[in-house]
This record gives C-alpha cells, sequence and structure tokens, in this order.
C-alpha cells in the first residue's frame, strides 16, 4: 500500500500596525489628582477616569443615527448620580464625533468639579489630533 503524498502550502505572515492606540495624562480638580487613559479604538473611544486603578462603573454614550441627539445609557454602575453617564453624553457633544464614547469615572470629586474634569479631556482631544484613528 502506497501513502499519497501530500502538496504542502507556504504561509506568510503579514505584520500589520495595529490601530488602537493609548494616551495618557494627569489632571488635578479640586486638588484630587485625577488619572485619565484613553484607548483609541477604530470604532469607539474608551476613557477612563480616576483617582487610583479601580473599574467601577461604565457608561456610554453615542449620536443618534441620522440625527445629532447623543443617547447614552450606564452599562453597569455604582455612581448613584450617573457621573460617568453625563461625562460620556459630554463628550459625544462636545467632539461631535459619530463613535461611541465610553466612560468609566471612580473619583471622589464633588459635583461642581465634572466641568473641569470634562474640560480637561476636551482639551486633550483637540491638543492631540493623533487621538482620532485613521
Amino acid at each position: 500500500m502506497e501513502i499519497p503524498e501530500k502538496n504542502l502550502e507556504v504561509a506568510t505572515i503579514e505584520y500589520v500596525q495595529p490601530k488602537t492606540k493609548k494616551f495618557s495624562f494627569m489632571s488635578e480638580v479640586l486638588g484630587v489628582t485625577i488619572y485619565n487613559q484613553i484607548l483609541c479604538f477604530d470604532n469607539c473611544f474608551f476613557i477612563v477616569i480616576g483617582q487610583d486603578n479601580t473599574f467601577s462603573c461604565l457608561s456610554v454614550a453615542m449620536t443618534q443615527r441620522n440625527s445629532t441627539d447623543t443617547i447614552s445609557s450606564a452599562i453597569f454602575s455604582t455612581d448613584p448620580d450617573s457621573r460617568s453617564e453625563s461625562i460620556a453624553n459630554t463628550l459625544t457633544k462636545s467632539l461631535k464625533t459619530s463613535i461611541p464614547i465610553y466612560v468609566s469615572f471612580n473619583a471622589n470629586i464633588e459635583n461642581i468639579g465634572l466641568k473641569d474634569v470634562i474640560s480637561c479631556l476636551i482639551n486633550f482631544f483637540k491638543s492631540h489630533p493623533e487621538i482620532f484613528v485613521k
């Protein structure tokens, strides 16, 4: 009995430049040091804002199809006043982006300081055009 030979093909592996980008910066709001991380994907932004590495809530906001209105929702939250949802919603409106923005917010800051947190993020986006993945 003769064993037939198999035709083997050689696979070629090609390196592809990743599209994901990560940006980190610190800011100070009402005397509290805030660590900000922005993960940029080709179809969304993922923003983590906090005093430490705790991940305790997640919200998303996006522009409605065929409209300039935004919709937002808490995916999971330990935050009774939905500050992460508010930040995601405001960023979506301010940046005028069509992709979803996910936000995790974990910082002991009075609500009056949220405006400063959002301003820091908007200024960072505007001063770093490379954030927008192409």
